[in-house]
């Protein structure tokens, strides 16, 4: 019974270390697919000279900042920096040349950046990271200075920690592309806690 009890107690240790080795193995690779994401802006940046106008053009006095939940500018942005649509098949030759007029191929997206890639990649293209959000926040410096700042849009109440000067109108912060979700933008739809997911953020 005492050697029964002992096992039963180290195990109950070692759960939340594996959790918690888990959530920062789930961590990096979300971090991981956003970076890949912001590479790919990049490049668009450069071959053609302007960032995706991915939902509501942008106004080059100041940063712009898109929120990918929505089906329409999720599938925007894939099709911007994919160069096809969501389930793979050729662009339009409208939405060529509203969104990637070369067809390149900037960034491929995995099934695992899918809310639920069977019906998501042919309707709505709802994105997420790897715990699940889908409430992703992408920020472009569409008014050229090289910093970040004072975001029109962005609710200070649902930004990391880490971005708080870009929601509170201070100094902000050193970018040219800032993609993030947080555990503070968690919703109900989602049915995910605070302590399930954690904040991912990927700089440019």
């Amino acid at each position: 019974m005492v050697a029964m009890a002992i096992i039963g107690m180290l195990i109950g240790l070692l759960f939340p270390a594996i959790s918690g080795v888990r959530k920062k193995a789930r961590l990096a690779t979300a971090q991981g697919a956003f970076s890949q994401w912001a590479n790919g802006v990049t490049r668009y940046k450069q071959t053609y000279g302007f960032y995706p106008s991915i939902g509501t053009k942008y106004d080059t006095t100041g940063d712009s900042l898109y929120s990918l939940e929505s089906g329409t500018t999720g599938v925007n942005f894939i099709m911007a920096l994919a160069g096809k649509n969501p389930e793979g098949s050729t662009l339009k030759d409208t939405d060529r040349k509203t969104f990637n007029r070369n067809a390149e191929e900037f960034c491929a997206f995995a099934k695992d950046d899918f809310e639920d890639y069977s019906t998501n990649t042919a309707t709505t293209g709802v994105l997420m990271d790897r715990f699940g959000n889908h409430n992703i926040r992408i920020i472009f410096d569409t008014d050229s200075t090289g910093t970040v700042k004072a975001v029109a849009g962005l609710d200070a109440a649902k930004t990391p920690p880490d971005l708080s000067s870009i929601a509170s109108g201070g100094t902000g912060i050193p970018a040219r592309i800032i993609i993030f979700t947080t555990d503070l933008d968690i919703g109900s739809l989602e049915g995910l806690e605070k302590g399930d997911v954690a904040d991912v953020i990927a700089i440019q």
